[in-house]
């Protein structure tokens, strides 16, 4: 596990709507960005506000994440979504607590941490290509399989990553480049009444755990 001797922080952290869906599911605990340098962009005992699409209007604050199947009924047509990078931790409904932060290379992932990020497996097309595809294969041992599910996680995984970046980035930071990143596990926690606040709360848990049991 990455440490560090700074301070714990209130920080924001950008996530497109897709994953913001998978965070409020309960299916994303994970997330990765590139290492620009040696420093880590957070450390454990971070409060990460989320910042994702939204928009406010006199019927109050809507995320964009809420409406998968269309437009959110409360807007009308003067209403637009703003970016989530314009989000400010006022309006801000999710919070996430840093676990651990790790250095290491983006293609060292094996199916529980893809699915730790909270995508979706892919099927190849036409199914498993294995001699015994046809064969109830899935009723024995089979040495094709777990390259089969770490294939299916990773497409899935792979077309979100590239999707995040500039294209003319792709190709130094993309999937194939295989960059340095930083591995950042996190948990949902509740909103923090005011910063002062964050701060007692961290302090008094700092004490509780370094009190003799």
């Amino acid at each position: 596990m990455k440490t560090s001797s700074a301070p714990a922080a209130l920080k924001p952290i950008l996530f497109n709507t897709e994953m913001v869906r998978a965070i409020l599911a309960g299916e994303k605990t994970c997330t990765r960005r590139i290492a620009k340098s040696e420093k880590p962009p957070f450390v454990v005992g971070d409060i990460l506000y989320v910042r994702e699409t939204w928009c406010i209007n006199t019927f109050g604050t809507h995320y964009r994440a809420d409406w998968p199947n269309g437009a959110c009924p409360e807007m009308d047509c003067d209403d637009q979504w703003h970016p989530s990078i314009h989000m400010g931790k006022d309006i801000a409904r999710i919070f996430l607590r840093v676990k651990s932060v790790e250095r290491g290379p983006l293609r060292g992932m094996e199916v529980a941490d893809f699915q730790k990020e909270g995508v979706k497996p892919q099927n190849r097309p036409g199914g498993c290509k294995c001699a015994w595809a046809q064969e109830g294969c899935m009723e024995r041992p089979c040495e094709n399989r777990d390259a089969y599910e770490w294939w299916r996680y990773m497409t899935s995984f792979r077309k979100l990553w590239d999707s995040t970046l500039p294209a003319a980035s792709v190709r130094t930071l993309g999937w194939k480049a295989n960059p340095d990143v930083w591995v950042i596990e996190f948990e949902r926690t509740e909103r923090p009444e005011s910063v002062e606040g964050w701060k007692l709360t961290l302090f008094l848990s700092a004490v509780a755990q370094t009190a003799p049991q």
